[in-house]
């Protein structure tokens, strides 16, 4: 169902809020309107009731929940087992029935906003609810059409939904509560902050008991221990490191805060920017989805953009209850050092001619006043590489009429969200919104946003499955054959090996492992192919993995030879799983061919298409080289570039795979020895990691990533939406009315 176009771009103009987020506390005045609200929402919603039924008599007012992760509310499979297993029709009436809240009872929700936070009760009922009832209702129509009988997936099960960090938990869990319930699974929000209207939509909802909970923490980043393995969607910044690695191991869609990029170029209607530009940094200031950083102005236009919007921007001093009196004095003293004008305002500051660094910028927390940079650039291609060179731009904004400049400057720009000659609207239900590497994974809108809470079903078969259940032994020998890794097109030899123990208990093979600095080698390479090869048309990679195929079928022999070697039916093995890995590939490269590997969506003046998320690293159990096949290629034709580690258990799987690779360009397929799995999953410029269910416990990573814990029961059966859904993200682009 289409969004009201007008209505998106102005959603987050409604919460004009007058401190920073993490800073307010609600208003404590003791008339009797507070009062009543306070009555109405008094805990944390759990299992289709309030925790404590009185309300505190002081601040903070609602009950909180301390020690939560000992809490019994985390095991509500019962509740998971009868919402999944309802008819879909029955949870489509459900979903529609909170859309309907929103549109005949939305007016009680406004007033904890209004009340408790001074947002705007008439901005917030002409925009914000009709905004919440539409999606809501696009979400229902999926919900009708999820089989609970459906064969190929099921729900993820019990997703937390953590707003500790969101500065508008109402509308933000939204973006994960309504796909999460209808794909079948129950929900826990983890709120900290302006719960109060949240809440009371739980208690009004009247969904099946333990479908939709609200917990109330007592703190905005205790330890999330009780979210490990289940699945998680994270809205705000992550704080630490540590709370990074524990996110990772769960079934996790993080969506970030980031920062936004205004580029003003050639036959720019710069007056147009420039009031955008006052509109983000002081309306839009602190509860933006995508603050405004930076402004890159072409030379040419920068003195007159800079002298119009001086005499827009509303001078006055900086608001001093919004931050510390020592952030502030930071990005002044900078300011006075570097000789740059710094124009302040109540909840912004400019900085003429410079860039002031976030601090902390490695662990995602935003701690200081809302800066913008503005500078003037060259050319529109050192604009886009200074945006691109950001990590944390989640959206960019390109000023020009001037057609294909703006087509280039679209195409050009990483972030997943672009507009064109405007700045700020969101893409409706239908389309997507996408994020990025170091900003965080998370696909909403469209099916993509029911992908993140479903889960393929696999088929179990034995077909191609052929485990040759390897032995190792620490006792070196040069006089076996060795079989190394394969990096940037070439056979290279790692520092360290073991050596394969064969089926009749004798040494086989001397096989290389990788150290960390082997496998940054190996993401570099990937890298640096994945600029060429990421651009490269679908047929185009289509045609590359054919010769990979073609390289597959001439290897049967030698395939045959080493598995003989080894001690099993080499024979009968090769000819099977070479058989079943050609026709995977083939099937796939159909597909590109037709470029049906990536499909788009247009919708009014947004395009949303899907795009690669860079290096996808497949590590674990996998037993069979079609069941690799088939996961490398899709991520392939995507246009991602692939790190393979091999399976300790069936190693010469992935390293006849490196023997093979060379048909394919230098750097798109590298593959490394067992134990890398570690490696890969830590390291930053990995974009997804596919991993056993068992192996993803082990590893930790201080940025976000897609993982996708992978049954590698016969992959043959998997829908192809699913692959593409976990090695992509999408891309948005907004033309002006």
């Amino acid at each position: 169902m289409p969004l009201n176009s007008n209505l998106v771009g102005k959603l987050f103009d409604s919460m004009e809020l007058k401190e920073k987020v993490s800073a307010k506390t609600p208003n404590t005045s003791g008339d009797e309107k507070l009062e009543t609200l306070r009555q109405k929402v008094t805990s944390s919603f759990v299992n289709g009731q309030w925790l404590c039924p009185e309300p505190l008599k002081k601040s903070p007012w609602i009950h909180q929940e301390a020690s939560f992760a000992d809490k019994p509310y985390w095991h509500n499979y019962e509740s998971l087992g009868q919402w999944s297993g309802l008819p879909s029709e029955i949870r489509k009436q459900h979903l529609r029935d909170v859309a309907e809240l929103f549109s005949k009872r939305g007016s009680e929700l406004v007033e904890f906003e209004e009340a408790l936070y001074a947002a705007p009760a008439e901005t917030l009922l002409k925009e914000v609810l009709p905004f919440l009832v539409e999606y809501w209702q696009y979400y229902s129509g999926w919900a009708a059409l999820e089989d609970p009988q459906n064969r190929q997936y099921y729900a993820s099960g019990s997703v937390v939904i953590d707003v500790r960090q969101s500065k508008f938990p109402l509308l933000e869990a939204s973006f994960a509560a309504a796909p999460a319930l209808a794909a079948g699974c129950v929900i826990t929000v983890l709120g900290h902050r302006r719960l109060e209207s949240l809440l009371y939509l739980a208690s009004l909802a009247k969904l099946p008991a333990g479908v939709f909970n609200v917990v109330v923490t007592n703190g905005p980043s205790n330890p999330p221990e009780a979210v490990i393995g289940r699945p998680v969607a994270v809205f705000g910044p992550i704080k630490t490191t540590k709370e990074s690695d524990e996110l990772f191991n769960s079934e996790s869609t993080f969506y970030l805060r980031g920062r936004s990029n205004m580029l003003i170029m050639s036959h720019a209607d710069f007056e147009g920017a420039a009031r955008a530009l006052l509109h983000e940094t002081t309306k839009r200031a602190n509860f933006s989805f995508w603050p405004v950083s930076e402004v890159l102005v072409q030379e040419h236009l920068y003195q007159p953009f800079v002298s119009y919007f001086q005499k827009l921007f509303p001078t006055e001093p900086i608001n001093s209850k919004s931050w510390s009196d020592s952030a502030i004095n930071k990005v002044r003293k900078f300011a006075n050092d570097e000789g740059l004008k710094l124009l302040e305002s109540s909840e912004a500051v400019i900085l003429i001619g410079g860039r002031f660094e976030e601090p902390m910028l490695s662990e995602f927390v935003e701690d200081g006043p809302y800066v913008v940079g503005l500078l003037p650039v060259r050319s529109l291609n050192e604009a886009v590489t200074i945006v691109n060179s950001r990590p944390r731009i989640l959206s960019a904004s390109v000023w020009t009429q001037d057609g294909p400049l703006a087509s280039q400057a679209a195409s050009g720009i990483k972030a997943p969200i672009v507009w064109i000659n405007q700045h700020g609207k969101l893409p409706s239900p239908s389309s997507g919104i996408g994020s990025t590497i170091y900003s965080g994974f998370g696909q909403w809108g469209g099916k993509n946003g029911l992908l993140n809470f479903k889960q393929w079903r696999p088929t179990v078969c034995d077909k191609g499955a052929h485990r040759f259940e390897s032995k190792w032994s620490e006792n070196a020998d040069s006089s076996l054959r060795r079989l190394d890794m394969f990096v940037n097109g070439k056979i290279l030899q790692a520092a360290s090996a073991k050596v394969l123990i064969g089926r009749n208990e004798k040494p086989f093979a001397t096989v290389g492992l990788p150290n960390n600095k082997e496998v940054s080698t190996a993401v570099s390479a990937g890298l640096k192919a994945f600029q060429s090869w990421s651009v490269f048309s679908q047929p185009s990679r289509a045609d590359a993995l054919e010769k990979l195929g073609t390289a597959l079928a001439k290897s049967e022999v030698s395939y045959a030879k080493l598995l003989n070697d080894f001690g099993v039916e080499g024979d009968k093995i090769a000819a099977c799983e070479c058989k079943a890995s050609i026709q995977a590939l083939t099937k796939w490269c159909a597909k590109a061919t037709t470029s049906q590997v990536l499909e788009g969506h247009i919708e009014g003046k947004c395009s949303t298409y899907p795009v690669p998320v860079g290096i996808v690293a497949v590590c674990g159990p996998i037993d069979s080289l079609s069941a690799l096949i088939s996961l490398i290629t899709p991520a392939l034709l995507a246009g991602n570039c692939v790190l393979v580690s091999a399976s300790p258990r069936d190693a010469l799987v992935a390293l006849h795979l490196a023997q093979v690779g060379s048909a394919l360009p230098a750097g798109v397929l590298n593959v490394v020895g067992p134990g890398a799995q570690a490696d890969f999953a830590a390291h930053p410029e990995v974009g997804a990691v596919w991993v056993g269910f068992r192996d993803v416990t082990k590893l930790v990573s201080d940025r976000p990533k897609k993982v996708w814990r992978v049954d590698w029961a016969c992959l043959d059966n998997c829908p192809d939406e699913y692959f593409v859904h976990n090695c992509t993200s999408c891309k948005s682009v907004f033309s002006a009315d």
